[in-house]
């Protein structure tokens, strides 16, 4: 049996154990899924990995290995205890043989309990990612489709195709799009992709929203994608995650953005934010119905609840159609708005019970479709 050692920086520990914890299983069937890898190695490298089962995290990090060796640790707790050190050298070993890992750093001394790497499901590795055909594209244009689409689809609990986010890649562009039935986003961002490989796939948008968080702490201008049929692989210089995709056919969503509108509004975003904020106040907690009153130049809010009582608000927008009222869940028309970065939205309207279009009145090639809600 070896006996592993090494030591590490906190920082590079925390950062590490920041990427992976997330991924494991708070109460599973198998508790090892509740617990994180960890593998020295004699190259003097430290990889630390997690799985859920459906996304597989692993993140490497240099340090100083004195017995190359491997074990399992409790997430939890282990980030516990490594949050609290004090910012000196980390220094882990491992009895082999009762799988207890002794942490000690400046006075501080713990003894964790592990559970043997061999019970650990198999994780990814660089070596047999060697031969796949890799698209190489810029991490920064996919983050932001990530951020400007991810939140509209549909809760993951159910494993329906719309729980993921439609992704295309081509050799200029990134496309992605989401939805949840009552509303769209679709973004389309420019790239360089070296390869004119043209690939598209369903993503869960639990590991996109995942991807999203770990992102923050890569410092890489390049993301590499490996596509397989079941399963997506992002790869950086650190880490490499691997997801399962979707399988079905996604809802041929671009058939439902309207190519242009009867009527059309330009409001200032942030009054706009605020506004909503302020009459979401009264809404029915069931419903979060806002109704919107587009009238000449101005556009009225109002939110009433029989029984508590009513809200409205007005803000300045540059509208001359006639007359319309409009009711939505208000929640759908703030998360789009929050995200946005232009300094005012351009509102695409039909009839009130058609779906209503909002985007930057900018360059940003993106929109976010809504739904209204039938008011009786």
């Amino acid at each position: 049996m070896s006996n592993m050692e090494f030591t590490i920086e906190k920082e590079s520990l925390l950062t590490n154990l920041k990427i992976v914890e997330k991924t494991t299983v708070a109460r599973g069937i198998q508790p090892v899924l509740s617990n994180i890898l960890i593998v020295a190695s004699s190259d003097n490298y430290i990889t630390f990995a997690a799985t859920d089962l459906d996304i597989n995290i692993v993140s490497k990090t240099i340090a100083s290995v004195q017995t190359p060796g491997k074990i399992t640790l409790p997430a939890k707790k282990l980030s516990e205890i490594v949050s609290k050190l004090s910012n000196k050298p980390v220094v882990f070993s491992l009895n082999a043989e009762t799988n207890v890992v002794n942490i000690i750093c400046g006075n501080s001394k713990f003894e964790l309990i592990g559970i043997s790497a061999d019970e650990f499901p198999q994780t990814i590795c660089e070596e047999e990612l060697k031969d796949k055909e890799c698209v190489e594209i810029d991490l920064n244009p996919f983050i932001k489709s990530i951020k400007y689409t991810a939140f509209s689809a549909a809760n993951y609990e159910n494993r329906n195709i719309i729980s993921g986010v439609y992704c295309s890649i081509s050799k200029e562009n990134i496309e992605m799009a989401a939805t949840d039935g009552n509303r769209l986003t679709r973004i389309i961002e420019k790239i360089t992709n070296e390869k004119d490989t043209n690939i598209s796939c369903v993503i869960p948008s639990k590991t996109l929203q995942e991807f999203l968080r770990i992102a923050s702490f890569v410092n890489d201008e390049k993301l590499c994608l490996i596509i397989e049929k079941t399963r997506i692989i992002f790869k950086t210089s650190s880490m490499i995650m691997s997801s399962r995709i979707l399988e079905g056919e996604y809802p041929p969503y671009k058939q439902l953005i309207p190519q242009s509108c009867e009527k059309n509004a330009i409001v200032v975003r942030e009054e706009m934010i605020s506004a909503l904020e302020r009459v979401a106040v009264m809404v029915n907690e069931r419903t979060n119905i806002v109704k919107f009153i587009f009238g000449e130049n101005t556009l009225f809010l109002k939110a009433d609840t029989p029984d508590a009582g009513l809200g409205e608000d007005s803000i300045s927008a540059e509208y001359t159609d006639e007359e319309l009222t409009i009711a939505f869940n208000y929640r759908y028309v703030l998360d789009s708005l929050k995200i946005m970065e232009s300094e005012k939205v351009k509102i695409g309207l039909g009839g009130s019970l058609s779906a209503t279009l909002f985007r930057p009145d900018s360059e940003d090639d993106y929109l976010c479709l809504i739904m209204p809600i039938q008011i009786r």
